[in-house]
């Protein structure tokens, strides 16, 4: 029988053990592997029978079952290995950069994420601004009476070019045929839509009629949520708030990007809007005169108005740009707080590492800084996204919510991930940048004083050893790494055994 060693049925066989090395844990893997493939070399030098296949087969088979077991038995063993999907810096990376593109996919699927992330879809963003009331919360409050904006719009014409109030309020929608929805409508002055001069929104210049009824604009997920994505509801004549509205059209996702949850958009004319008394408070979007915003860099402007009883009071005028912008505000300020919380959390320094002209060449102390940066830079990759994510999914409606929820998972996830970020980086070896391993307990804690007492890590490649003191004292304060010289190599690189025909 001509021999199998040859063959590519030996080589089928030898990449099946090594796909069964991939369930034995890192630290076991290389060392397994070369015994199966010595066993598997012997086995099929010694089987010339026409069973041989099934022998051999059967054999490798056994590989599996084998590698399961001391994935089982290691476990029961109660080591703890936090290194074994982590230790190699490669993986690290990669596992990190998972994260990160995980984290950012899901924030696109979230229409407020969305929303956060891509550009603003008014023209000239910069020059549409929110007024508010100095100290509203940064414009996330309605804060503007209805009164104040009908003298704006006579008397503030230098300041702006054209002005549009409007309210966000929780009404029901007579659909017809008994059915009712509950939506949180914006309802809003007619000049909305011309005001913002964007194309997310429908033309609804067609459904105006000389009766003056109010256009409906559905948001798409509303369109899609009460009326099943059907495109007859455009023209179709609902009831809200006791009067008859036209659904003029739907917007399209992520339209809106003012303050305030919109479910719909109610347009009113002059008129209805007139109805409102003057102390009613809502939101007022306006367009600065181009003559205010010269400066490209100016997204904030200030405005006094005098009112009764020679009064002065402060407006700010905030553009769409910056306003959009805000979830980054807070995310950066989030990031501020961890960064000033960290020293009194953790240990900052991370230890004593000796200069070594073998082993400490430029080009690695460059590598275990880019590593660390590394880390941090798709650290704050992962915290971006995840508190837009969580902010989106476990808030309210109200925008200040969602802020609050961004700042507090922010802190946090950020101050958890720098701690993290420390301690790895000081559990690894400063040449190979691998986890370092088999701690083992040294010197008594009675004797602190008069003897080194901590805990000694192991690079197993045998570039040194870590020394972690259990108390620091005035004479070890910190972690020192040992280097190794080439006398220890053959401890933790044995040679290979070469064997010839």
């Amino acid at each position: 029988m001509r021999r199998l060693t040859h063959g590519w049925l030996l080589r089928a066989y030898a990449l099946a053990l090594r796909c069964a090395s991939w369930i034995v844990p890192d630290e076991e893997r290389e060392e397994w592997l070369k015994e199966w493939k010595a066993e598997l070399w012997h086995v099929v030098n010694q089987r010339s029978s026409p069973a041989a296949h099934q022998i051999i087969a059967a054999f490798v088979g056994g590989a599996f079952q084998d590698a399961g077991l001391l994935r089982v038995d290691l476990r029961r063993s109660g080591v703890k290995r936090s290194y074994a999907f982590t230790s190699s810096p490669v993986r690290c990376l990669l596992f990190l950069l998972l994260l990160g593109l995980a984290s950012a996919g899901l924030a696109f699927l979230q229409s407020g994420s969305r929303a956060a992330l891509l550009p603003s879809p008014y023209r000239d963003a910069r020059t549409l601004v929110i007024v508010a009331r100095d100290n509203s919360s940064y414009n996330l409050f309605p804060s503007v009476t209805l009164g104040e904006f009908r003298y704006w719009q006579s008397a503030a014409q230098g300041v702006f070019s054209d002005l549009s109030f409007y309210q966000i309020v929780q009404k029901q929608v007579h659909t017809g045929h008994g059915s009712t929805i509950g939506l949180s409508i914006a309802r809003a002055s007619d000049n909305l839509l011309d005001l913002l001069q964007t194309s997310v929104f429908p033309d609804t210049s067609s459904f105006r009629s000389a009766s003056g009824m109010p256009r409906l604009i559905l948001s798409d997920a509303a369109w899609r949520r009460y009326f099943h994505a059907e495109p007859w509801v455009v023209g179709h004549v609902v009831f809200v708030m006791g009067e008859k509205a036209t659904i003029a059209g739907v917007a399209r996702p992520d339209a809106w990007r003012l303050p305030g949850k919109a479910d719909a958009w109610l347009l009113e004319d002059a008129s209805r809007i007139g109805r409102l008394s003057a102390g009613s408070v809502g939101y007022v979007v306006a367009r600065i005169q181009p003559s205010l915003a010269r400066d490209g860099s100016q997204d904030h402007w200030h405005m006094t108005v005098p009112s009764g009883g020679g009064n002065i009071d402060g407006f700010a005028c905030t553009s769409v740009r910056q306003y959009a912008r805000e979830p980054f505000a807070s995310f950066a300020f989030a990031v501020m707080l961890a960064l000033l919380a960290l020293p009194a959390t953790t240990s900052l320094p991370l230890g004593e590492y000796p200069f070594n002209p073998r082993q400490h060449s430029l080009s690695l102390r460059l590598r275990r800084w880019f590593f660390l940066a590394a880390k941090l830079a798709l650290l704050l990759w992962i915290v971006c996204f995840v508190s837009l994510d969580v902010a989106q999914t476990v808030a309210s409606t109200q925008t200040a919510d969602s802020q609050g929820v961004q700042i507090l998972v922010t802190f946090a996830i950020m101050l958890a991930g720098l701690r993290w970020t420390l301690r790895d980086q000081r559990r690894r070896c400063p040449v190979c940048l691998r986890c370092l391993q088999h701690p083992v307990r040294v010197g008594q804690p009675s004797r602190n004083f008069l003897a080194w007492n901590g805990t000694e890590l192991i690079c197993v490649v045998g570039h040194g050893f870590l020394h972690v003191p259990e108390l620091p004292s005035s004479w070890f304060s910190t972690q020192r790494w040992l280097y190794l010289d080439a006398s220890w190599r053959s401890i933790f690189r044995p040679q290979e055994v070469v064997h010839t025909a």
